[in-house]
């Protein structure tokens, strides 16, 4: 088998900051990278920070925008492979978008599958995008946080022949109440955490990196769910498993850091098994290799309620439109319209 020296970075970002959120991410990945990592993993939205709510439209950027030029900078200056989240524009849509960036400058991407909840309100899923990227490093499946938790990841992987899987995370907790997000919620939280990579590890016989943030979750949640549910932090605890399931080391919940280890990749001949794949679907959507509490109809309901409540609103929003346009033109992708005297008009 072939080996592979592998980070996850645990960061914390601050909302709407992204030249902030980069610079502060670019000693963690030159340390990575000093400790002879190949591939670098960032959590979910470290550069944009997580907000669910129409402002995060305006730190949405194109494939051309200042993270990929940065993650470009610094995958070639490191020889290294870096991975990282960002809320990409495309026409007059949001996507949550993973690139994986090669030292020669190419870019990969998968975008995240499903909006689940109240993330619906701010970009639209795409599961009919492939999770796996072809690199010189091998064949990499990704689960961007919540896709994890779905199980139509386990077909995507098995089928796919994927050799290491990534899983960018940006999984946070509410306050605590004992209406909408009691302590059992909270605890069963914790326990995703840590045993999901483990799972899928043991499951597929694949190494695993997880990277999460970190730190206070600030910002309001939209419609109903902002009513109900108060954000409090996010949950840390990123981590890189061996392809047996062996935790090969992890971070607590508070602290920023880099943890490096040195995986195996799966064969790339692997013989797919469909077994594997319907042992690790669950019922309500959810996959049988995720934390149990949250395997039942009572959550999936919840959830979906909340999600097409967040699909509608993200339809019918005219603001979405005026940003993606906008932040298009900004970035040279579009000409803006011509006003009736033949000059350009600027976005409101």
């Amino acid at each position: 088998m072939d080996s592979l020296r592998v980070a996850a970075l645990q960061l914390r970002s601050e909302n709407g900051r992204v030249r902030h959120n980069l610079e502060h991410a670019r000693p963690f990945i030159r340390q990575a990278v000093a400790q002879g990592a190949r591939l670098v993993l960032l959590p979910e939205f470290s550069v944009t920070g997580y907000v669910r709510s129409p402002e995060l439209w305006q730190w949405a950027e194109t494939l051309e925008g200042p993270t990929v030029r940065f993650l470009r900078q610094e995958a070639d200056l490191g020889k290294v492979f870096l991975g990282a989240s960002l809320l990409e524009v495309e026409g007059e849509d949001f996507f949550n978008t993973f690139v994986l960036i090669s030292p020669g400058g190419k870019v990969d991407r998968v975008r995240k599958r499903r909006a689940p909840s109240y993330e619906a309100y701010g970009f639209r899923g795409s599961v009919d995008d492939p999770c796996v990227i072809d690199c010189a490093l091998g064949r990499i499946s990704v689960g961007i946080c919540a896709d994890n938790h779905f199980n139509d990841l386990a077909r995507c992987i098995e089928d796919s022949r994927a050799q290491l899987h990534l899983m960018p995370h940006c999984y946070g907790v509410g306050k605590e109440n004992p209406w909408s997000f009691p302590r059992a919620l909270i605890e069963a939280s914790c326990r995703q955490m840590e045993s999901l990579p483990v799972r899928y590890a043991r499951h597929f016989g694949v190494p695993v990196v997880l990277a999460n943030q970190c730190g206070p979750w600030e910002g309001p949640l939209p419609g109903l769910m902002g009513r109900m549910v108060k954000t409090d932090r996010f949950l840390g605890r990123s981590s890189i498993v061996s392809s047996r399931g062996a935790r090969l080391c992890a971070l607590g919940e508070e602290e920023e850091g880099v943890i490096v280890d040195t995986v195996e990749l799966r064969s790339s001949d692997y013989e797919g098994e469909e077994r594997r794949i319907t042992r690790a679907q669950g019922d309500w959507g959810w996959s049988s290799l995720g934390e149990p509490a949250f395997a039942t109809a009572s959550f999936a309901f919840k959830i979906g309620a909340m999600e097409w409540l967040g699909r509608r609103a993200y339809e019918r929003s005219v603001e979405r439109r005026r940003w993606a346009r906008r932040i298009q033109e900004e970035q040279g992708q579009l000409e803006a319209p011509l006003d009736e005297r033949g000059a350009r008009r600027e976005m409101p």
